[in-house]
């Protein structure tokens, strides 16, 4: 045990991925199947109790409720004690009455292991009668939720009752208004019906009246066509003046254009022979221009010798004066004595 694992609430909660509310709802409900130890104030929980607690949200996820869920850890696992502290056990199990002093400060009473056993079990029995008191108070809490339930859908149903009523009379109301507006309409299409026939007798007197008219028309037609005969003869006669002089115009143009391009093929010779005369001009400058390049060429070749030649006596010059200031600067080397018998070196 000293190497298990310690869970607090909030890493059960986020191990479970539930809320923590519902981890303490679990722990408080399925307490007697949950393992657990307490340091200081806080209870820590162990691998044990992480794998109760995912039973219990694999069995709530599959739908089941809290009374089959107890069931269901009763036959896996057995019923557990609440593991008690020597100090605080008087003031978190017992109540205290108003009044009553408790003394903290003297030593725990030592008992006998049969009455330590003989207290866990009553603690047991007492837990198991609370939890069993609690299962049946959430049964019948349930079943009171159900008849509520029950009669809220009584409700319900009463008041869809009394809707579908409702809906049946403003049917029946709005089919009687219908009948009415149709027999309304039935009248209208009749009285409109005789207008129609009225109005089909003053027609019929119109059409004779027209007819009448026609046959007037008819007879000044003759001379309304010859009015548009005469009037075609003078729009062709204006139709052929137009041509004539649109033909005469067309002549006339193209004799100035014939003109007009005589006097540019006139101009474009002049222009050609022009151009030729100061391309003639241009090419005798380039040849004037390049004999004067070429005797510059030959002028700077000669100056170039010339030059080497001057700067290579100056060189020589310059190399024999040299010589001669050497010669002057240095002193006369004396004759060496000749050697005869008579002397000693």
């Amino acid at each position: 045990m000293g190497t298990e694992k310690k869970y607090s609430v909030i890493e059960l909660a986020e191990l479970l991925g539930v809320p923590r509310t519902t981890i303490n709802d679990w722990l408080s409900k399925y307490s007697m199947y949950i393992d657990f130890t307490v340091q200081g104030k806080r209870r820590v929980y162990t691998d044990s109790s992480l794998a109760v607690l995912k039973e219990i949200s694999g069995l709530r996820n599959s739908g089941m409720s809290s009374v089959d869920i107890e069931a269901e850890l009763a036959k896996r696992h057995p019923v557990r004690a609440e593991p008690e502290l020597p100090e605080a056990a008087p003031s978190s199990s017992v109540p205290q009455k108003d009044g009553e002093k408790v003394s903290h400060s003297s030593p725990p009473v030592a008992q006998d292991p049969a009455a330590k056993k003989e207290n866990e079990f009553q603690l047991i029995a007492q837990r198991q009668s609370e939890e069993l008191g609690k299962v049946i108070g959430e049964t019948f809490q349930n079943m009171a939720l159900r008849m509520e339930e029950l009669e809220r859908l009584n409700r319900a149903q009463n008041s869809r009752t009394k809707v579908w009523m409702g809906a049946t009379a403003f049917v029946m109301v709005l089919l009687l208004t219908g009948a009415y507006f149709s027999y309304k309409q039935v009248m209208l299409f009749s009285r409109a019906n005789t207008e129609l026939k009225q109005e089909a007798v003053d027609t019929n007197q119109q059409l004779q009246m027209l007819h009448r008219q026609s046959i007037e028309l008819v007879a000044g037609t003759k001379g309304f066509r010859d009015n548009i005969a005469l009037l075609e003869k003078q729009l062709k006669e204006q139709q052929e003046t137009f041509e004539k002089n649109i033909n005469s115009v067309k002549q006339n143009f193209e004799k100035v254009q014939q003109e007009h391009q005589s006097r540019l093929s006139a101009e474009r010779e002049k222009n050609s022979a022009l151009l030729k005369m100061k391309e003639a001009e241009l090419a005798l400058e380039k040849e004037k221009f390049a004999a004067e390049r070429l005797k510059f060429l030959r002028d700077m070749e000669r100056m170039s010798s010339d030059n080497e030649n001057i700067v290579n006596e100056l060189k020589k010059k310059i190399e024999e004066q040299k010589t001669d200031e050497k010669k002057a600067v240095s002193p006369p080397v004396p004759a060496k004595p000749e050697n005869t018998p008579g002397t000693v070196k």
